[in-house]
């Protein structure tokens, strides 16, 4: 599965949801899948999605919240996994592409892909599953409990292209417009 395909399948499971971007493939990807819709896009926050998916989820308990996040950029905000376990904000999914690498600084490897995968798995209160196709990343953010993290297999070394210049008060503008609409 390729980036593109999990995160426009994450729009499709959750269409009223407020997306978080991080850094990157999973910008580059969201704004691909919504046709850069009024989601809050972190051009150049590496380790800050789920931290900044988390205060929206905080802000807005009466809204669905998928954060959408890179595996290497999880891993440099690794702290937030425990934050989401402790708080168990019943809004919130984290969407995880999982390619094994620091895809946006080179593609390097991460040092140990399958420990993520048992230390996201082992939190207490959060539902965790892996997700191998675009429709069970979709059936995914559409049916779990929340909290939840969801593994995408991202298999497709594809990326989205690049994100043109994002105006950062355009981006706040038109997500907190979003945030406040009901759902």
């Amino acid at each position: 599965m390729k980036a593109a395909d999990a995160v426009t399948a994450a729009v499709a499971g959750a269409p009223d949801a407020l997306f978080v971007a991080s850094l990157g493939t999973a910008t580059s990807a969201l704004r691909l899948a919504s046709n850069d819709g009024p989601h809050l896009y972190l051009g150049g926050a590496m380790g800050c999605g789920l931290a900044t998916a988390l205060g929206v989820a905080d802000c807005r308990p009466d809204r669905s919240v998928v954060a959408v996040v890179g595996d290497g950029d999880l891993l440099m905000g690794a702290s937030s996994l425990w934050t989401l376990s402790g708080l168990r904000p019943q809004n919130l999914l984290v969407l995880v592409l999982d390619d094994g690498r620091y895809s946006i600084t080179g593609g390097q490897e991460l040092v140990d892909p399958e420990g993520f995968r048992l230390v996201a798995g082992a939190f207490p209160g959060v539902t965790f599953a892996e997700a191998v196709t675009p429709t069970v990343v979709a059936d995914s953010v559409r049916d779990l409990p929340r909290p939840a993290i969801v593994l995408a297999a991202i298999d497709e070394r594809a990326w989205p292209g690049p994100s043109p210049f994002v105006d950062p008060h355009r981006v706040l503008e038109r997500f907190s417009a979003r945030a406040e609409t009901p759902s």
